[in-house]
């Protein structure tokens, strides 16, 4: 934030808008600061938008994990002025749907001022954070500068946004977007995605309905229960592991080693998996005929449950 205040204090073109730094603590504190700044402070009532700095972690990419509510044209400066993109919508679905014991001065802001933003964050090295080995010599340089690039210019793109000085004209609409490797971000409207999930389950649908209806093809029901089956024992796998490890004392161990989890829990499930597929071929051949359309068919009822679960939230969102 420093680094970025004199780079704009000293730029030599005038700014369109004002910026306002706000340096805040108590915010393990039920989020007291930033609900007594935006309740409060005179400047409050003249803030149209925001960049919340977040960390779960230490270091790595910091990733954008919320925006809005609704307001795409934040989302669209983000994917125009961001030198290292790196964002995720599902990160969005996940933390807001509270399963993520957690939260932000994002919400202070949202709930309480009524005010669209961007939030995010460092979430590498999370077993660090709120440690006792949470120093400042563990502070990547790297990612700092990283950080800056993105902020300083989505932030020069904001100021100079005529759609800044009355951002209550572009609310409407919320955005669906993730980034390409770190090199791009796409997105677009959250409507569109809800029609690609039609046009997808629609699709596969009338493709499952077509081969089941054909002679010999009575083998879908099956393979899907077969499918079902090997995720069931998977998770069931993962568990019976986990309470292992937990029991032997060693519950974390695995948390600051990444490939420690993939060899533990990933070499459980997998092996799960391929026993279940393989007694099933051995002792009814006819399941392997649908081993591809069994996880169409899981999937195409998945995509019916979300295309349902955003029509709710936009009649939600228009009520």
């Amino acid at each position: 934030m420093l680094e970025v205040l004199h780079s704009l204090a000293n730029q030599s073109s005038p700014l369109h808008h004002g910026v306002i730094f706000l340096f805040n603590g108590a915010e393990e504190n039920v989020l007291q600061a930033s609900h007594g700044f935006i309740t409060q402070h005179p400047w409050a009532k003249q803030v149209r938008a925001f960049i919340n700095l977040e960390a779960a972690g230490v270091g790595g990419k910091e990733v954008v994990f919320q925006t809005g509510p609704e307001n795409p044209w934040l989302v669209q400066a983000y994917v125009h002025a961001a030198k290292h993109p790196f964002a995720s919508v599902v990160g969005q679905e996940v933390f807001q749907s509270g399963i993520i014991p957690s939260d932000t001065d994002f919400r202070i802001y949202r709930d309480f001022g009524n005010i669209p933003g961007i939030d995010l964050a460092f979430i590498e090295n999370g077993f660090i954070y709120h440690t006792k080995y949470d120093t400042a010599n563990r502070i990547l340089t790297d990612s700092i500068q990283r950080a800056g690039d993105n902020i300083l210019a989505v932030l020069k793109y904001l100021v100079m946004s005529e759609k800044l000085a009355d951002s209550s004209e572009y609310r409407h609409g919320n955005m669906v977007f993730f980034d390409l490797l770190g090199v791009v971000v796409v997105a677009y409207p959250a409507r569109v995605g809800t029609i690609l999930n039609y046009m997808v389950a629609t699709a596969t649908f009338l493709y499952l309905a077509k081969k089941a209806s054909l002679p010999g093809n009575g083998d879908l029901a099956c393979a899907t229960g077969v499918a079902v089956l090997s995720w069931f024992v998977t998770l069931l796998s993962v568990l019976i592991v986990a309470l292992l490890v937990t029991l032997l004392g060693r519950s974390m161990f695995w948390y600051n080693h990444f490939y420690a989890s993939i060899c533990l829990y990933g070499a459980a499930a997998t092996g799960k998996m391929i026993l279940i597929h393989t007694l099933a071929k051995n002792l009814y051949y006819g399941v392997s005929d649908g081993v591809f359309d069994s996880p169409l068919w899981a999937f195409c009822c998945r995509w019916e449950y979300l295309v349902l679960f955003q029509l709710s939230n936009v009649s939600i969102s228009a009520r």
